[in-house]
């Protein structure tokens, strides 16, 4: 499971630093290989390979395509996903569209989110940090910690 929030930068030609301890999370039937989409949120989601097929592939093969918005939502994970292989220096190439749509320049927030990885600029990491506090009333009406 992948937790803790890394700061790191992104290189010019588009390659980020994976952190080590994200690195030696990964299974070996991920084969140091991570699936890239479009987050819920601005981000970009950042799933292990044998995570992506296992669990999101299923989920969005048995999710409902009745309507428009269903094949949307599908679509808005599976457009955009691109297979990064990380190379010898512990880094992945975030694809230009991805890295667009998170709005990333140089520096990233790179966040463990259990299954997954997110990727942020650091303005909007925090801003959502400061919008969703568990303080919040109502924010996690079934969460038992």
């Amino acid at each position: 499971m992948f937790v803790g929030e890394y700061k790191y930068n992104l290189e010019e030609k588009g390659r980020l630093f994976i952190p080590v301890e994200f690195r030696r999370e990964l299974a070996p039937d991920a084969q140091n290989t991570f699936v890239a989409t479009q987050g819920q949120d601005e981000c970009i989601a950042v799933y292990p390979l044998n995570i992506w097929k296992e669990v999101i592939e299923k989920e969005l093969l048995n999710y409902p395509q009745d309507t428009p918005e269903q094949r949307w939502l599908v679509r808005h994970f599976t457009k955009p996903a691109k297979y990064l292989k990380i190379d010898s220096q512990g880094r992945i190439n975030i694809p230009q569209r991805l890295s667009e749509y998170a709005k990333l320049n140089k520096e990233v927030m790179i966040v463990g989110a259990l299954r997954r990885i997110e990727l942020w600029h650091p303005d909007n990491y925090i801003s959502g940090e400061t919008e969703f506090t568990p303080s919040k009333p109502g924010i996690f009406p079934n969460l038992k910690l």
